[in-house]
């Protein structure tokens, strides 16, 4: 049975919706099956209850297009308070009956245990899948395609899928949409220099080919035949070096400037990238809040700065050394699906890297970027231009008009 007639009418729960990758996935799901149902376990936060939290969702950039194509998607979601950390996923019972129809499980975020355990309880259930980052299962610089035996706790239809990095969308819901600001964004736009092996395999995910996987992999659990017990995918990354990201991403960037001083790209000498980062990022960024400040002025673009490092600092456990991963079962879950799921779900696809880098630059400074910062930072610079040459100037005028004066001294 093609993918989306297996998932037709069906009823899903969905966990960590909050997420970066739980918002996605359920953006996909509304607009991919139009009478799909969902359940999704949201907890109050911050003075938001339940519904808040969800309609706060729903009004973000990343759902723009369901609404306009989708308007009523909203109400075949169906909000349950609770917590994934609590037994019975801390919901309460007359909830916990209401889900008595469900038999698709993703579980986007969090500890999987409880999930697990809950899941037990499903009498329909005939897929369940987790996801988690590849870069905890290496073992020896291996990462194989079998459980590791902390990951389950329970026997039965469950699929494990383990992530890279999650980047920027390849696609959907646009190309190179991204509304938060993490580390292989800042690496593709060229925000400042990120420490690491430009020669590695960049182990970065878009986003919606992660959520495409998940989707694509219950399907594949599901209705695969004389298989026991719990399967692991690990998910394709888009396939090319850290160079090639950042040499793509100078040819962005001079279209779509990102609002930081300093160098941009990647070396792996830990003090030649803290000098570099501290003469040319922090020094500068100082320097222009101290004016702004003066000025009377807000001062932003230290903050800034730092927002940056804190996202390239989250690279630097992943881009300083190479992984190797299976990863058959990813790729044949593509060679199942039918050539219309393919075009629909791809999991495992080609990739032009520069037309990713450039959407990826155009979306960032869409959604992630303060477009005042941009207007400050060329100022600076043509202000510490302007300095510079004048410096340079007078170090080479005055010696020579000195040498002149002399010269006419001599001659009295």
């Amino acid at each position: 049975m093609a993918l989306r007639d297996w998932y037709a009418d069906r009823e899903l729960l969905l966990t960590g919706v909050t997420s970066d990758v739980g918002r996605a996935l359920l953006e996909k799901i509304l607009r991919s099956f139009p009478n799909v149902k969902v359940y999704v376990i949201v907890r109050p936060r911050h003075g938001f209850n339940k519904d808040n939290r969800i309609k706060n969702i729903f009004l973000s950039p990343r759902f723009e297009r369901l609404r306009h194509e989708v308007p009523d998607a909203i109400s075949r979601v169906k909000v349950l308070q609770g917590n994934v950390l609590y037994d019975g996923l801390g919901t309460a019972k007359a909830d916990r009956e209401r889900l008595g129809k469900v038999s698709v499980v993703l579980h986007a975020a969090g500890p999987s245990d409880g999930v697990l355990r809950f899941c037990q309880e499903l009498p329909r259930l005939q897929a369940v899948v987790v996801v988690s980052s590849i870069f905890r299962h290496a073992s020896d610089g291996e990462i194989s395609e079998s459980a590791m035996e902390k990951e389950v706790v329970l026997e039965g239809p469950v699929a494990l899928v383990r992530v890279p990095l999650v980047g920027s969308a390849v696609r959907e819901p646009m190309p190179g949409f991204v509304d938060v600001f993490k580390g292989p964004t800042a690496l593709m736009v060229g925000a400042g220099l990120a420490r690491g092996n430009s020669e590695f395999q960049a182990e970065i995910i878009p986003i919606d080919l992660a959520v495409n996987t998940l989707i694509a992999v219950a399907w594949e659990r599901a209705t695969a035949k004389n298989v026991e017990g719990p399967v692991v995918y690990n998910a394709a990354p888009i396939g090319c070096t850290w160079s090639d990201l950042i040499k793509k991403g100078r040819r962005s960037n001079r279209k779509f400037t990102y609002p930081t001083f300093g160098l941009r790209g990647m070396t792996s000498m830990a003090a030649v990238h803290w000098i570099l980062v501290l003469l040319f990022e922090c020094l500068p960024s100082a320097l222009c809040d101290t004016i702004l400040g003066l000025l009377g002025a807000k001062k932003r673009l230290l903050e800034e700065q730092q927002r940056v490092r804190n996202a390239l600092r989250s690279l630097e456990s992943i881009s300083s050394r190479p992984w190797s991963a299976e990863r058959n079962r990813v790729y044949l879950v593509q060679q199942r699906l039918t050539p219309e799921d393919q075009d629909a779900f791809p999991v495992a696809t080609e990739i032009d890297v520069e037309s990713y880098v450039l959407c990826t630059a155009a979306a960032a400074k869409k959604y992630c970027v303060d477009e005042s910062n941009i207007s400050l930072v060329k100022i600076f610079r043509l202000l510490f231009f302007f300095l510079i040459a004048a410096a340079l100037f007078l170090a080479f005028v005055s010696p020579f008009r000195g040498h002149h004066v002399l010269e006419k001294h001599s001659e009295l």
